[in-house]
């Protein structure tokens, strides 16, 4: 039984009790993207350490100190760069999203989201915002296919749901 008087407003549901929307705190990421930076990172650092290994000593001395620094400098921008992509998320809690993307993390209170959007064509999520912006949300691509637009209605239900005012205008 409720302890609201009659004729007042709804008692508010948490997010987790609407149909379709996630509960609180949850993550999405892409399904191909961490893959292949994992796979590509451990079989470009192998085969670097094993090519390496595999020059007779005479080729590896001709190598200089700066030489060998420069090809370890590329290595671990390349290592870098993957690690990049394989973090990339968009995380929602209580106070808002935070959007994890290759170059910058940006943290958006729900007030902020107006649509959640992936249109035909587009590689990745796009969230609109109060301020006439976009941001792009890296962590849902649509190559994920099926389970990309599951997530799409997932974020928009749960911005929805987080936006809800008495009015809902």
């Amino acid at each position: 039984m409720s302890s609201r008087e009659p004729g007042s407003a709804p008692e508010p549901t948490g997010p987790a009790e609407s149909a379709g929307v996630p509960a609180l705190p949850h993550t999405w990421r892409p399904r191909l993207g961490p893959a292949v930076a994992v796979v590509m990172g451990v079989v470009l650092a192998a085969a670097a350490a094993a090519m390496w290994i595999a020059f007779p000593a005479e080729v590896r001395a001709q190598f200089n100190l700066l030489q060998t620094v420069t090809l370890l400098l590329v290595l671990l921008a390349i290592l870098f760069g993957l690690q990049r992509v394989a973090r990339m998320r968009v995380c929602a809690d209580e106070r808002g999203l935070t959007v994890v993307n290759l170059t910058r993390t940006r943290t958006l209170e729900w007030a902020q989201v107006v649509r959640v959007g992936l249109r035909s064509g587009d590689p990745w999520v796009q969230l609109d915002l109060d301020d006439g912006t976009t941001v792009s949300v890296m962590a849902i691509q649509s190559a994920d296919g099926p389970r990309a637009r599951a997530a799409v209605r997932e974020l928009a239900r749960l911005v929805a749901v987080q936006t809800r005012t008495t009015r809902d205008d």
